[in-house]
């Protein structure tokens, strides 16, 4: 006899699915591919999954392969990617909180199906202001998600003259402004940013040279530690075994503030080269010549004394 079903109890069933899998597969609704967001500001990337039954959602980024969520869960050491997936929806947003120039790229949705879909997008991150902010791929009122806040330009001008009534916050990096440190150690730098009463930065970003620093950076061992309180906020980068590479300029970068820079020398702990002196001759060479004159100088005072003594 004929069999009747209803869609909505399929979809939501495993034990369903699982006996009629050719009558509904996972597939990608349309939405944008290309992505682009602020440094700074967040990001959305959107996939939205009908008939996923039983599957599930992970979101990958292809540069390095590191599986960023899966599911409802955040599977990287970066607190700032999670995913947005609000109850009895088909959307799994990918959200990228304090967007840097290094999270652009591409990034892939994936179903584990049988076959495997996917579906790839690509987010441009500039630094300057965008003239279209359907680019985001989500608007600011969009209704599908109001769990979340979203950035919003207008409550960000009214924040900026709020503080520009106060007093103009400080940043600084704690010690000297230029570091000597040996190769293998670890280097550590504080950076302090005083401000009004409950007017911290919304973030803190680290730079080495133009080169975003962060959790999943290539160079590996990265530790960044932000603590807030009403008039302060204090952030430490630490870098573990530090190797030649790491010699540069380090900046600390809070939001709409004037960054603090320290520049770093790593040493291998090898004497250096000697210095040249003059034509010919390193501070090595001369130091050499100075010590022979010295030495023949004082056999000579020495010869003196004795003929006068013996004399």
């Amino acid at each position: 006899g004929a069999v009747f079903f209803d869609a909505k109890k399929l979809e939501s069933s495993s034990q369903l699915w699982s006996g009629y899998p050719h009558i509904l597969t996972p597939s990608f609704q349309d939405t944008p591919h290309n992505i682009t967001a602020l440094v700074g500001d967040s990001a959305f990337l959107p996939c939205t999954v009908s008939h996923l039954g039983d599957r599930s959602v992970t979101w990958m980024r292809k540069r390095d392969l590191h599986i960023l969520t899966a599911g409802v869960y955040t599977y990287s050491a970066d607190e700032r990617f999670r995913v947005l997936h609000p109850e009895n929806s088909d959307d799994w947003t990918l959200h990228i909180r304090f967007t840097t120039e290094r999270d652009a790229g591409v990034y892939e949705c994936q179903v584990n199906s049988d076959p495997k879909i996917s579906r790839k997008v690509t987010l441009t991150v500039k630094d300057s202001q965008l003239d279209d902010p359907l680019h985001y791929g989500i608007a600011s009122t969009d209704t599908r998600f109001p769990d979340y806040i979203f950035d919003n330009e207008r409550e960000k001008k009214k924040t900026r003259k709020k503080n520009k009534k106060n007093k103009v916050p400080t940043v600084m990096i704690e010690g000297r402004g230029e570091r000597h440190i040996q190769k293998g150690s670890i280097l550590a730098v504080t950076c302090v940013v005083r401000h009004a009463p409950h007017s911290a930065p919304d973030h803190i970003l680290w730079f080495h040279g133009s080169t975003n620093i962060d959790y999943d950076s290539s160079r590996g061992g990265v530790s960044i530690q932000t603590e807030k309180s009403s008039r302060k906020t204090v952030s430490k980068l630490m870098l573990s075994a530090v190797e030649l590479t790491d010699t540069g300029e380090y900046t600390c970068s809070p939001t709409d503030l004037q960054p603090a820079v320290v520049t770093v020398h790593v040493q291998d702990g090898q004497i250096q080269q000697p210095v040249k002196q003059g034509p010919g001759r390193s501070s090595a060479s001369l130091n050499t010549s100075l010590s022979s004159d010295l030495t023949a100088v004082s056999v000579r005072i020495l010869a003196s004394i004795l003929c006068s003594i013996f004399t």
